[in-house]
């Protein structure tokens, strides 16, 4: 599944591929992996129960030594 999102890296706008997915509460989880920069972030997507609202954020992942 590919996702059209913009990589908190190197700003690149196109289709990455989900290395993995999970929940965590309401949202859907999904990491990626730039195809350009190769940079690893989490794309947090989901409505919120309470507000009925749509929240979506990424977070970055630190390469770990």
């Amino acid at each position: 599944m590919f996702y059209v999102v913009k990589c908190p890296f190197c700003d690149y706008v196109g289709g990455f591929s989900v290395e993995k997915r999970w929940r965590f509460r309401f949202y859907e989880v999904s990491r990626m992996q730039c195809p350009r920069c190769k940079g690893v972030f989490n794309y947090y997507s989901g409505i919120s129960p309470r507000t009925g609202k749509k929240s979506e954020f990424v977070i970055r992942v630190k390469p770990r030594k």
